[in-house]
C-alpha cells in the first residue's frame, strides 16, 4: 500500500508492501482523506499536518503516534487501539470513537487531545484513563465517556486489542511447545 502527500507524491510504502504496516515512519502532510484504512498500523508514526477527513481507521493500531494538527473530520476510529497518541490541535469534528462491531469499547490510553476540536465527535461508551488529556472545557462524562477506573476488571478492550493480545499469547505458547519437542 502506498501513501501520498497532498501534492500526490508517494511518501511511504507499507512494509511489507502488501500489508498495511507503516510503523516508525514520518508521514507529514499525507493525503488519506476518504480512504478505507481498516486495521492499519501507524505504530510510532508522525502524521503531523495530514488530512484524514472521513478516513476509515476502524481497528487501527495507533500507539506512540502523532496526529498533531491533522484533519480527521468524520474519521471512524471505532475499535482502534490508542496508546500514547497525540491529537494536539487536530480537527476531529464528527469523528467516531464508539464501540466496534463486536461490542468492544474504544479505549483511550494516555491520549492527548489538547487544543483539539472535538465538536460533534461521538465518544459513546469509549473508555479513558486518568492520563488522557482533553481540551479545556471538554467534559468527558457529558460526551459519553467512562473513566477506566469505574469499570470493573477486566476492562473489555476493543476487539482489535483483544485479538492482538490473544495472538501474542498463542505465539508464545507455540514457541513453548516447539521448544519442548
Amino acid at each position: 500500500m502506498e501513501i501520498r502527500n497532498k501534492a500526490g507524491e508517494v511518501i511511504a510504502v507499507s512494509d511489507p508492501p502488501e500489508s498495511r504496516i507503516f510503523d516508525g515512519m514520518t508521514l507529514h502532510n499525507a493525503d488519506l482523506a476518504g480512504l478505507e484504512l481498516e486495521g492499519i498500523s501507524f505504530d510510532g508514526c508522525d502524521l503531523c499536518g495530514s488530512d484524514l477527513t472521513n478516513a476509515d481507521l476502524y481497528w487501527a493500531t495507533l500507539s506512540d503516534v502523532s496526529f498533531e494538527s491533522c484533519v480527521l473530520v468524520g474519521a471512524d476510529l471505532s475499535g482502534a487501539f490508542m496508546y500514547k497518541a497525540s491529537f494536539r490541535n487536530a480537527d476531529l469534528r464528527g469523528a467516531i470513537f464508539t464501540r466496534d462491531n463486536l461490542n468492544g469499547r474504544t479505549c483511550l490510553n494516555i491520549v492527548d487531545f489538547s487544543g483539539a476540536n472535538l465538536d460533534g465527535a461521538d465518544f459513546t461508551d469509549a473508555v479513558y484513563d486518568e492520563e488522557t488529556i482533553f481540551p479545556a472545557g471538554f467534559d468527558p462524562r457529558l460526551r459519553g465517556l467512562t473513566p477506566k477506573a469505574e469499570i470493573p476488571e477486566p476492562v473489555r478492550l476493543s476487539s482489535r486489542a483483544a485479538w492482538e493480545a490473544a495472538a501474542r499469547l498463542a505465539a508464545e505458547e507455540a514457541t513453548d511447545i516447539s521448544g519442548s519437542l
